[in-house]
């Protein structure tokens, strides 16, 4: 037996190889669109909820933090007549608008970064993922071709014959109807 060839004295190892192979290729495009689709989902999700959602907050929770301001001036310099012997109520309320406040620009701040490191993620991993997609596109049809056109020839040349062609050398096989 010469280099490249192949002792197969059976079609069904063929039949069960291009099978086996049919569903390498399924659970490899299932991944490369779990890939994308998961990046993608992510970037959006950053994208169009998180930051949008965090730039409201920041606008809502400044304004807060001024009303917050406001009364604890009036409170602190106000009327006396108010009644108000102590602002440490309005002072409390104040500071706390503000970590308010402080905590939806970190959130901004997070959610920016996280929208860059995705965007340099993808960067790396889109064109390795879109290669091997390309493989896939270019080598399985010519890979099942290839197989089916062995499994052809492998059935004929044990096929019994008319002239004894193939019929001495594993006996008769079964054809099996379709394909793999």
């Amino acid at each position: 037996m010469g280099r490249g060839s192949a002792d197969i004295r059976s079609p069904e190892s063929l039949k069960r190889f291009r099978h086996r192979y049919l569903e390498f290729d399924k659970a490899a495009r299932r991944a490369v669109e779990l890939i994308q689709g998961d990046l993608r989902s992510v970037e959006e999700w950053l994208q169009r909820e998180q930051l949008p959602h965090w730039k409201l907050q920041l606008r809502r929770r400044h304004d807060h933090m001024k009303d917050m301001w406001r009364e604890y001036i009036m409170a602190r310099h106000g009327d006396p007549r108010m009644g108000k012997p102590s602002y440490v109520d309005e002072r409390k309320a104040y500071e706390k608008a503000k970590r308010m406040k402080e905590e939806a620009e970190r959130k901004i701040q997070i959610v920016e970064k996280w929208t860059m490191t995705l965007d340099m993620q993808i960067e790396k991993l889109m064109p390795p993922t879109r290669r091997f997609q390309t493989l896939l596109d270019e080598l399985t049809p010519r890979a099942v071709a290839r197989l089916d056109h062995m499994m052809d020839r492998l059935e004929e040349y044990l096929r019994p014959s008319s002239a004894g062609r193939g019929a001495g050398v594993a006996g008769p096989a079964k054809k099996e109807g379709g394909n793999a």
